[in-house]
């Protein structure tokens, strides 16, 4: 068989999408040719093997693709049932409140919070938040010493004020201590 009866576009796609990375000759031997020198050179020529791995790389791609896009159907469809979830027992909940007797399984606010919680932790959020507040007054640039030394009249003035206002007392003046303390409550 010469070269110019070969079917060179059926031999290079069976190169290509061969799962089995054939060799030329094994190629050759599939299409019942005796000269595969011929073969392989016009492998060389068109860089068959650059094409494989082309191939081989998108069909990777395309297996990566498939898996995530099933990974995230499933992550969805869990979601859904967790939202679903919580939205049951949100309502259960307000009706337990409202209701006289008892009729059925009990939800707690408790049990909420802790579905709640499952939920943000299988979402990768947050599950708790904590938050620390530094009332030393070194971090305040500039205002170290903004008491010291001053009349113990306006120290016994503030202290009153404080005990009359109690520990949750909105500020009163407009001195830089009460701009810094409504700073820091955002």
């Amino acid at each position: 068989m010469s070269s110019a009866k070969h079917d060179y576009a059926a031999l290079r796609m069976e190169y290509i999408q061969s799962p089995d990375a054939i060799s030329i000759r094994e190629l050759c031997r599939r299409f019942d040719i005796k000269a595969w020198s011929t073969v392989n050179k016009r492998k060389n020529d068109e860089d068959w093997d650059a094409a494989r791995v082309e191939f081989q790389k998108k069909i990777a791609e395309r297996e990566i693709d498939a898996l995530v896009d099933a990974r995230l159907r499933t992550t969805a469809e869990i979601h859904q049932e967790l939202l679903v979830a919580i939205r049951h027992a949100v309502r259960r909940f307000i009706k337990d409140l409202a209701a006289d007797k008892d009729d059925g399984q009990a939800v707690s606010a408790r049990d909420i919070m802790g579905m709640i919680d499952k939920f943000l932790l299988l979402t990768g959020q947050a599950t708790a938040r904590t938050e620390r507040k530094n009332l030393d007054l070194h971090a305040f640039t500039g205002f170290d010493d903004i008491l010291r030394g001053a009349p113990p009249e306006l120290l016994r003035e503030l202290a009153e004020v404080a005990r009359e206002n109690g520990a949750g007392a909105k500020p009163v003046g407009s001195g830089p201590l009460i701009v810094l303390e409504g700073a820091g409550a955002s």
